[in-house]
């Protein structure tokens, strides 16, 4: 019996630090599927890519262990294709499912489609599905309300920091508006970690310039991202 996954949102401007924690959390998986527009996945972190939706699928389906798959593409079909692949990998094994600028391919009102079953009903087989944006008003609905944490970056502007601000129920000073600068929060405990990146950590093999580290605002403190994106030692719920 598998315990119910795990959904985690990521929102913030482009080059804000979001895929930052993304990135760290897919190292530590050994089955991941990627919606990647960018092609990111394939170049930074060794994923086999692919822009062939049939060979995408043939490589998926004959990986019956670890394997890391990128779907180089950015359009709705596309992805709802990807979700209803993604939807059935996961149901062979736990896997993580990384959804890259979703504002793209999906809307601001409920999850429909392949997209609508896998955050839905996939969440019984144990997935950990991660999806990413630049602006609070782009989150579909059903992510927005059942994700298990949403970490926040940098907001350019007063009025999308006003409005995820609003839709947290947090003060808007608590928008982050530096770079690299985040915090993690719940609709249990509202804020649960407050934090900023730097890029002192030895060098790696995806990471040739130095590791990303997660240092608690304010603190002299290093946190320990988990493979499951939560923080060692902070309450989630």
């Amino acid at each position: 019996m598998r315990h119910d996954g795990k959904m985690i949102l990521f929102i913030g401007v482009s080059r804000s630090g979001k895929s930052v924690p993304v990135k760290r959390i897919v190292e530590k998986q050994k089955r991941v599927l990627a919606f990647d527009p960018k092609g990111e996945y394939v170049a930074q972190m060794g994923f086999k890519g692919f822009t062939d939706k049939g060979e995408f699928l043939k490589a998926v389906r004959e990986c019956t262990g670890g394997g890391k798959f990128s779907l180089i593409a950015s359009d709705p079909k596309s992805f709802q294709f990807f979700c209803d692949v993604a939807f059935n990998w996961n149901r062979q094994a736990p896997a993580a499912v990384v959804c890259e600028e979703l504002a793209a391919v999906t809307n601001s009102s409920k999850a429909a489609g392949a997209w609508g079953r896998l955050i839905n009903q996939g969440l019984a087989y144990q997935p950990l599905i991660i999806g990413t944006v630049q602006r609070g008003q782009e989150v579909d609905k059903t992510l927005m309300n059942n994700a298990s944490f949403v970490h926040v970056c940098r907001h350019n502007t007063d009025d999308d920091a006003a409005y995820i601000a609003s839709k947290l129920g947090i003060s808007v000073t608590e928008i982050p508006r530096e770079p690299l600068q985040f915090f993690q929060w719940t609709s249990d405990k509202g804020i649960v970690c407050r934090g900023v990146i730097d890029f002192k950590g030895a060098s790696g093999k995806n990471w040739k310039e130095g590791s990303p580290r997660f240092r608690a605002k304010g603190k002299n403190k290093l946190l320990t991202l988990t493979n499951s994106g939560e923080f060692q030692g902070v309450i989630y719920r």
